[in-house]
């Protein structure tokens, strides 16, 4: 009488399967390192394409975009754009027309151009508010108008932006944040949504 043959996996057909598996996941979470990395470096590019603008803007016309604004809209440069000019772009008019002369009037950007890789609007603070150490400046931000500190954006995004064109630290530089974050701190390790601030004036 014949033994019925036996079915099943070998050793090495498991092995097999067990590698695949693993250089699968292993390319799915390397991919998602490259997508946040391409972000982070969006980020960057987003900021330095608004910065690019707005000193092409002040070589052109002699006074950077927004500055002396009487209309959030203005069409005209030289009638609409003919107040008090003191270097930084004030709440109300001026924040409304910076991105108007930029996207609108001059074409120099594009409403794309002002999309944040958060799927938000960047805006641009007044000098007047802000935390210690940020008054008298404009910092671009992302979130409503009238709270350039909300909480739209990622922590580990904006801690990397920090380590990629600044100095890491939370509380100084060029990018500011309410995280908390330092230069040894691993920003790939924080969670939850907090504020980003980046000077861009003066």
């Amino acid at each position: 009488m014949m033994k019925p043959r036996q079915t099943g996996f070998t050793l090495v057909e498991l092995a097999i399967v067990l590698v695949v598996i693993g250089l699968i996941l292993g390319m799915a979470f390397k991919g998602k390192d490259l997508i946040d990395s391409a972000k982070v470096k969006n980020l960057a590019a987003q900021y330095n394409k608004v910065v690019a603008a707005s000193n092409t803007f002040y070589e052109k016309y002699g006074f950077y975009p927004g500055d002396g604004c009487n209309s959030p809209s203005p069409t005209n440069i030289a009638i609409q754009c003919n107040g008090t000019r003191n270097g930084v772009i004030d709440a109300g008019n001026e924040q409304a027309a910076f991105w108007y002369l930029l996207t609108n009037t001059t074409n120099i950007l594009t409403a794309a151009d002002r999309r944040s890789v958060f799927g938000q609007d960047w805006n641009i603070s007044a000098p007047t508010v802000g935390a210690p150490g940020v008054v008298g400046n404009n910092y671009l931000f992302i979130g409503p108008v009238a709270t350039p500190l909300s909480n739209a954006s990622d922590a580990r995004f904006v801690c990397a932006l920090d380590r990629m064109i600044d100095d890491g630290i939370a509380a100084s530089g060029l990018v500011r944040s309410g995280n908390g974050y330092n230069a040894a701190s691993d920003c790939w390790t924080l969670q939850g949504q907090t504020s980003v601030l980046i000077r861009i004036l003066p």
